[in-house]
């Protein structure tokens, strides 16, 4: 049964209690519980220490169950306590900042079970017997913050309102992924102080939450804010947080009072603490949150800035991998948008154990697909369809992009089978908005936020026609299917024809003539290499040497040019620190990934405030390049790991390991005097062959799990 708090319209975030007796030995005591908002759960006063749960999902067709083994916490007697927020359920969502898309208020279901050592078992669910009691919590939203007042204490158990049956009718899934947790925990620098304001410097860009304690005069009122950059006069730069107020208040009980939010979190590097009144403040730390995953991967190399660029995508994949793929964690948005994610699937699940996370996420995407085949260009999706909202190629695509990448790390056949029928689905809209195999759907997005303008889209949506018709084609190989495996390819090579007739031009140009156009075709295998390397090499050369390419393009940039011969300047372009580059960021700055190149230009000062995120890690699929272009680890879909480094002598080293799903691969190289000495080492059970091109090899050692050489 739902429950529901029956407590005043403008009482504070609601606890629902319940009481129960253990009457005899406990073997084993699990506790189920969802929401139709967010909870947080004790059991005896021991708190489980995961946020937002239990994520967010499309509240019309599922909300997860989140099981918890607490048998350790049992007593005779017990106290179940769970507070609740509205979360995505009820509160402010998204850059709409709309209240209520689900529903109203905030909904309890929970289940305790006690299995007796005596084989006997008594299950007790929410119903009208629970009690409700008022939180000292005022207020929690995810966009503007928690208030916490200090003063209030719990309502007296006898005192306590009983909880209130909510008619409804809800599916439930398993909570069969990652939870929220905390993974660090940063020691600010002060760098402004006086009698009123405390300003701090994580030194880090990240997504979490300060916490504190503070003690002042009762009533005391402070406020906490939170900031990405400073203005040029050393105050919180906030214009791009848009309508997300991302500000923390408490309200002092005059003694000594802990602050830590359970119900909200911010983007953020730097915080700026109200503490008038003589208020004294210690232990302050800033609480870095994200999806509990496996960071397996790893990557150094012998230039700083390629090794802060790989540095400042793991720290914008940890803020934004919160319930699902996020484009942002500081503004009003925070939307799960399905182009980001495509772009940087492989990225991240080269950084990380992604299996459960991204098998969480499509299942999203699966769920909100449209009736007509358009995947939504958000996942979950809650705001009227357009033509930017859904369809779009690029974004659409991820119901294809995502589930063969998880095959080529996860190996998991279900995943395929299970998204398949949406991706055929997808595909068959792109069709029946087609002419002879010719894409016609409206792309508002091109390769976004590229740094030149060009004639490219149409091109674009043309090539993610055929890379979904080939990822489908592919997929449908690994399950044996080869009659629709034939199909699909099929239509690819169709799509292609068509491609090559009405944008490839005889002197290997190709319409829109941009970086991206260039490495996207190649990358769907449109064009080979030999024809476009030319055209390719002068849209290089005409940004100076410096890469153009948006959202879309950055991911295909640095392989096309190991692909045609030009590993040298794919690193030259990824060591670049003029504008625009990644380098160029970080000397400005950028702990993590930015939205946009000229998030901040020395000429410029801040882009426009109502899109400069700078935590967002589209641009940041360059990693991959990393993982499988410096360390040459390659994925195939019907072959083991291959070894094949794209090297350059602008490194002097490079090493780093890559987390298979049969264990770990360590790779490193060196460049000595014109030779390059390559050393890779498996765990026992990872299969690997390797593959030098056409590299003279000068010796070559090898056995099951280890392999030296030294190539010129």
């Amino acid at each position: 049964m739902w429950i529901v708090s029956d407590l005043k319209e403008n009482a504070r975030l609601p606890i629902f209690y319940k009481q129960f007796t253990a009457d005899k030995k406990v073997k084993k005591c699990v506790v189920n519980v969802s929401a139709l908002g967010i909870f947080s759960l004790k059991l005896n006063g021991f708190e489980v220490e995961e946020y937002f749960m239990p994520g967010w999902t499309n509240y019309n067709e599922y909300v997860h169950l989140c099981p918890y083994e607490l048998t350790e916490y049992i007593q005779d007697e017990n106290l179940l306590e769970i507070t609740l927020a509205e979360g995505w359920y009820s509160g402010k969502l998204g850059y709409t900042r709309k209240c209520n898309v689900y529903g109203e208020g905030a909904a309890l279901y929970a289940e305790i079970l006690l299995i007796y050592e005596d084989g006997t078992s008594q299950r007790i669910v929410t119903d009208e017997s629970w009690r409700v009691g008022e939180s000292n919590i005022v207020s929690a939203s995810l966009l503007d913050g928690e208030c916490v007042d200090f003063r209030k204490v719990e309502t007296p158990f006898s005192q306590r309102a009983y909880a209130r049956k909510l008619e409804r009718e809800q599916a439930f899934a398993p909570y069969d992924y990652e939870p929220v947790k905390e993974f660090a925990r940063l020691t600010p620098t002060v760098i402004f102080e006086d009698e009123n304001v405390l300003r701090l410097d994580f030194g880090q860009n990240f997504g979490g939450f300060l916490s504190f304690t503070a003690t002042g005069e009762r009533d005391t009122e402070i406020a906490v804010r939170h900031a990405e950059v400073l203005s040029d006069d050393g105050t919180l730069y906030v214009e791009n947080l848009r309508m997300a107020k991302a500000t923390d208040t408490l309200i002092l009980s005059g003694g000594e009072d802990c602050f830590q939010p359970r119900f909200t979190f911010h983007g953020f590097r730097y915080a700026e603490i109200e503490k008038k009144g003589g208020v004294k403040l210690s232990n302050v730390q800033g609480v870095a949150l994200s999806q509990e995953l496996a960071y397996l991967g790893k990557f150094e190399c012998s230039n700083a800035i390629v090794n802060k660029i790989y540095e400042n995508v793991l720290w914008g994949q940890r803020g934004n991998f919160v319930s699902i793929p996020t484009d942002c964690p500081q503004r009003d948005e925070r939307l799960g948008w399905t182009g980001d994610a495509q772009v940087f699937c492989n990225s991240a699940m080269f950084n990380a154990d992604c299996n459960r996370f991204f098998a969480n996420y499509l299942r999203l995407i699966c769920t909100d697909i449209l009736p007509d085949g358009k995947i939504p260009s958000l996942v979950p999706f809650f705001i009227p369809v357009t033509d930017s909202t859904a369809g779009v190629p690029g974004w659409a695509d991820a119901i294809c992009v995502l589930p063969y990448y998880h095959y080529l790390h996860y190996r998991d056949e279900k995943i395929l089978a299970q998204n398949l029928p949406y991706a055929v689905r997808h595909l068959e809209y792109y069709l029946a908005h087609s002419e002879a195999y010719r894409l016609r759907v409206k792309n508002p997005f091109g390769d976004w936020l590229s740094v030149e303008r060009a004639d490219d889209i149409d091109g674009i949506s043309q090539c993610f026609l055929g890379l979904s018709a080939r990822l489908i084609s592919k997929m449908y190989g690994i399950l044996k299917d080869e009659e629709n495996a034939a199909k699909y390819d099929k239509i690819y090579r169709l799509a292609r024809e068509a491609f090559r007739a009405d944008y490839l031009r005889a002197d290997g140009s190709i319409q829109g003539d941009s970086q991206t156009i260039y490495a996207l075709s190649l990358a769907v295998e449109y064009v080979s290499a030999d024809e476009i390397k030319q055209a390719f090499l002068k849209s290089v050369a005409r940004a100076n040497y410096r890469l153009t390419t948006g959202f879309i393009g950055v991911k295909y940039l640095l392989p096309a040019l190991c692909e045609i011969g030009e590993s040298d300047l794919a690193y030259k372009i990824i060591k670049e620190t003029e504008y625009p580059s990644w380098g160029y960021t970080i000397l400005n700055g950028a702990t993590t990934i930015w939205e946009r190149w000229n998030g901040y230009t020395k000429e410029r000062g801040f882009e426009t405030p109502s899109m400069n995120s700078f935590n967002h890690y589209s641009l940041g699929s360059c990693v991959e390049w990393l993982y499988s272009h410096v360390l040459g680890i390659k994925l195939y879909e019907d072959k083991p790991i291959c070894i094949s480094p794209s090297f350059s002598k602008e490194l002097s080293f490079a090493k780093g390991e890559y987390g298979a799903v049969d264990g770990k691969i360590r790779v490193s190289w060196q460049y000595e005097k014109g030779q390059y000495f390559l050393d890779v080492e498996a765990d026992d059970g990872v299969a690997f062959a390797y593959d030098f091109k056409d590299r003279e090899i000068l010796s070559l050692k090898k056995d099951v799990n280890r392999l030296h050489a030294v190539l010129k």
